[in-house]
Parts: C-alpha cells; structure tokens; sequence
C-alpha cells in the first residue's frame, strides 16, 4: 500500500479532516475529507481498496472520489503514482464535445445544425462522391449517427486503417456511408477528429491549443501530452494523455454547470443540453453530445444515479459525473478486452451501493 495518500492513511487510524493549511503542493483544488462526514462508512472505503488491491476488478490504476466538493478517496495501484500522464483512450472525444460547446459561447460556431461541408472546404473531393454526405452535420457526429462506415464493435480495423493514414480526417471523410445521416447510431470515435479539424478552422488554432487556452490554463492543468495525426490534427480520437486528478478536474467542472472559481468556463445551457440524453441506441445506455447517460430500462441502474453522465473509455478511463449525490468518480485502468462496460464500469456501480447501504 506504499501509494496510498497521507489523507487516506488517516481512514486508517480515524484522525481529523486536513484543511486548506494541509494541501499537498499537486493538489491544491480540493479539501480532503472523510467518508464518514457524508453518511459514508470509512470502512467500506477500506475494503474497496482492499478489493482493488487483490485486483477483484482487474487493472485498475488509480481511483479518485470527489463527494460534495470534498476529496475524500484517491489512490493508485499497480506502481501509479499522482503524477503520471496516462492515456485516456477515447475518453479523449469528450473534449471535442467540450470545445464545440466554447466555440458556441465564443461565437465561432452558431449552431451545431451547420453542415459540416460547409466548415470543411478542403474536403471538398471526400464530401462529393456521395451528395448525403454533405447534409452531414456537426449535432450528427456528436451524437454518432454520422451514417458513415465504420466498425469499432466487432473489430478495430477502421480505427487502425485511419491512424496508419497520413490525413485521419480525409480517410474517415472518404468512406461511404451505410446509413442516412441522422439515422442508425454506429459508435464512431474517430468522428471526433472531424470535430477537431472542424475547431481548427473555426478558431485558427489546433484544438490541444484552444483547450489549452480556454480549459486547461483556468483549471491549472499544466502538465499534459496530446498527439496528432502525421498531418498536425490534434488526435481527439484517443490521444490525450493527463494525471487522473486533471481527469477529474474536467468532471468536476462540469458538475459546477462551467464555474471555476467564479470564473466562468463552459456555459451551462451547452453542460445541459450535451449531457442530457439526445437519444437512446440501447435498453442501458443513452447518448449526450459524446456523453453516455443510464436508463429507466436498465434492470441493474447504478443506485440514485438517474441524472448520472459518463464517459467510458474502452481501456478503463472512465469518469462519472453524479448531480444527485454531488459526486465525481474517477478511475483509470488498462483493461483492453472488455469495451466501454469492464471492471470501470463495474467499480462505479459498487461505489454507488455503498451509499445505498448506509440507508
């Protein structure tokens, strides 16, 4: 257990809650606390940690709990420590969703209704060889239903094609479609580059710059890693690499409807409108702007987490983001054979029944 945090440690021998006076230099967003001060039982938190320790749930790297704007678990597993970069996988297309949002509030962008034609004129030859291709809209690839080929179930040999390629936006641009735009959702993350071009021509500046500028400066998230295509598009697909604790910081953020520190960074109109459901493509999840949503059909539902949304990266990073109990759960692991629905899935659900529990 040589990683676990000073405050976590005092679970152990029940000592007092650390004040703004005890922050440790790399975390200075959140005051620790117990479980035990939300109705919790630190005991239960104990032995969760136990059960990652003894790898019940496979993998898992580091675990973050934010509970009424207090920090109240985090801890790393398998040699992590805070500071590592890691790669978020395709949890990464969260940040396109979060940059079309700035672009509406900067005035770059009107309406997610635009054809993406229309803001993509060096595409100009992959667009024309089939005219439904440009009625294709920005709300479209949002919310996976673009209509264009792609497989990322049952194989991932569309996603490695594109990124063997020299310009991802022009190889996904020139597939044909199999559906009508607007239609059947096919879960598509290398859609999120089409967005990430799309940013780059409306604000003159790659999207890992514009996020940079507009997010990560006012959330203090100084050390990170992006990558790109070989033509110089930001890879929003699955290439950003950050700390679990500035993971955190963008849930979080978006649980304060865009505030930080009185600041505001996002507006809430576009948190409410992209992370409420836009449509549902199965009995246990819905779809947001790139965000996932539970349902009312889904038999086994995490407890109290009606308005929960999520992001859920297929090798484990997955952030969950809670209104009715104030909460943000964060969890990072490499888990490269179970999808979105894995041990990160699974591990939110058990935190959940710990608060069922204490009722």
């Amino acid at each position: 257990m040589k990683n676990i945090k000073p405050f976590f440690l005092l679970l152990l021998f029940g000592s007092c809650v650390f004040t703004n006076e005890n922050l440790e230099p790399d975390q200075q967003t959140w005051n620790y606390a117990l479980p035990n001060q939300f109705s919790l039982i630190d005991q239960d938190f104990l032995n969760l940690n136990e059960a990652i320790l003894n790898d019940e749930y496979r993998n898992i790297h580091a675990l973050v709990i934010i509970k009424d704007d207090q920090l109240i678990f985090e801890n790393y597993y398998l040699d992590q420590q805070r500071e590592d970069l890691n790669n978020i996988d395709n949890a990464t297309n969260i940040l396109a969703s979060i940059a079309i949002g700035m672009a509406i509030d900067d005035g770059y962008l009107i309406s997610i209704e635009t054809p993406i034609a229309e803001l993509l004129p060096e595409y100009e030859n992959e667009l024309s060889n089939d005219s439904l291709k440009k009625t294709i809209t920005i709300r479209q690839l949002l919310t996976h239903r673009s209509g264009l080929s792609w497989d990322e179930i049952v194989s991932e040999n569309d996603l490695e094609e594109m990124m063997n390629s020299n310009d991802w936006v022009k190889n996904l641009l020139k597939k044909p479609l199999d559906a009508i735009p607007g239609g059947r959702y096919n879960f598509n993350s290398g859609a999120s580059m089409i967005l990430s071009k799309i940013i780059q021509n409306l604000t003159n500046e790659t999207l890992s710059s514009y996020i940079d500028r507009r997010l990560f400066k006012a959330l203090e998230i100084e050390g990170w890693l992006w990558t790109t295509d070989p033509s110089g598009t930001t890879n929003a697909t699955n290439g950003l690499y950050l700390t679990q604790l500035d993971f955190t910081k963008i849930g979080y953020l978006l649980l304060k409807n865009g505030v930080w520190k009185d600041q505001v960074i996002l507006s809430d109109d576009w948190i409410y409108e992209s992370t409420n459901a836009q449509h549902q493509p199965s009995y246990s999840y819905s779809l947001g702007y790139l965000w996932f949503q539970f349902t009312e059909e889904q038999g086994n539902a995490p407890y109290n987490s009606k308005r929960t949304f999520y992001i859920p990266g297929q090798t484990g990073y997955h952030l969950y983001i809670n209104p009715e109990e104030n909460l943000i759960v964060s969890v990072g692991a490499k888990n490269y054979f179970y999808r979105f629905f894995g041990p990160s899935y699974w591990l939110y659900f058990a935190i959940m029944d710990l608060h069922r529990d204490y009722l």
